[in-house]
Order: C-alpha cells, then structure tokens, then sequence
C-alpha cells in the first residue's frame, strides 16, 4: 500500500509541475514583421527558425554573429534572414539602410518571384534598431525595423519590411544547426 501512495504523489507532483504558466528555458519566438512590395502585394513567410550564435560566414565573415533564419522547411514560402555582430551594434541606436558591409545585414528570398533582397543594396532605405541583443546563452534579440530592401537583381520591385521581431532562445530546433549563412 506505501508503494501505491507514493506512486499516487510522484504522479501529482510531475502533473503540478508541467502545468506551470512559465517553463524555465522554453524558446520564445515573438515575429511581428511584414513584408509587401509597394504595390501592397503582401509576402507570405515562411514560420520555422534557426536562431543562433556563431561564426557569420566561416572562412568569409569570421565575426561571431546572431543568426537567424526563418523558413518554411518545403521551401514553398519566402523566408528571411538577419546576421547581427552584437560587439559591433550600440544598443537603442538606429542604423540607416543601406548598410554597405556594416555589422548588421538583412536578406530575403521572395520565392514566388525568385526575388532576392538586401539591406545592402544602393537603394535600401529605412532603419533598423536593436533594443536587446546578446549571444548568451540564452540568445536574446529585440529589433524595430522599417525599411525598405532593395532588391540584388536589376529591375526587380524593392520589399517594405515593416514591425518587430524578438527572441529567447536556448536550444536551436532547426535542422541547419547554425551552419547556415547568407
């Protein structure tokens, strides 16, 4: 009969634990962002992520980074991508597009028009601020963005990308790990 009664409060207790409003170490993923062409056409993104620190581009870029990625694991949707060197970003300062080999760099692929865009280019404006950004562990971000995104092919519309984006992130649950690059 012990054994039953501790079984009974072993159970309730694990019950009472999981049920908990706040899980220590759980991702949190917060995306707001919009992206359009100026048409109004809005662009359907893709809603996984890899969100990580590491070397930006090994062997290109070897700058510690916060990368993130989000896609659509068929590849059928858009998907974006924000590289960060958080030694490099002064928290709460706004950063101007274009952003010609500076430490933040954005890039998406509009797949339906195979479309590829950069904060790069000549002819991105907007701003882009960071209010939080640390590698950690936990990687944690917090960035406004308005801006317009020029596109890398002559000819092809510029993207509006518009909202917030922050994170809290202990484990990286994509495939790519964070050997993924721009």
């Amino acid at each position: 009969m012990a054994a039953s009664i501790l079984f009974v409060l072993g159970v309730s207790c694990s019950e009472d634990k999981d049920s908990s409003p706040s899980k220590p170490n759980q991702n949190k993923v917060d995306n707001n962002l919009a992206f359009e062409y100026q048409t109004g056409e809005p662009i359907t993104m893709g809603s996984n992520y890899a969100i990580c620190c590491g070397i930006w581009d090994p062997g290109y870029i070897d700058k510690n980074a916060i990368k993130i990625f989000l896609y659509d694991p068929s590849f059928q949707r858009s998907f974006w991508k924000l590289f960060v060197v958080p030694g490099e970003v002064t928290i709460d300062s706004t950063y101007t597009l274009p952003l010609d080999y500076s430490p933040i760099l954005m890039f998406l692929v509009d797949v339906e028009t195979s479309n590829e865009l950069s904060s790069n280019e000549p002819v991105s404006s907007g701003t882009i601020t960071f209010s939080v950004l640390d590698c950690g562990p936990p990687v944690t971000i917090s960035v406004t963005i308005d801006a317009l995104l020029d596109s890398e092919f002559g000819g092809m519309p510029p993207v509006q990308v518009t909202g917030s984006f922050s994170c809290t992130v202990y484990t990286n649950p994509s495939p790519y790990g964070c050997d993924f690059g721009i």
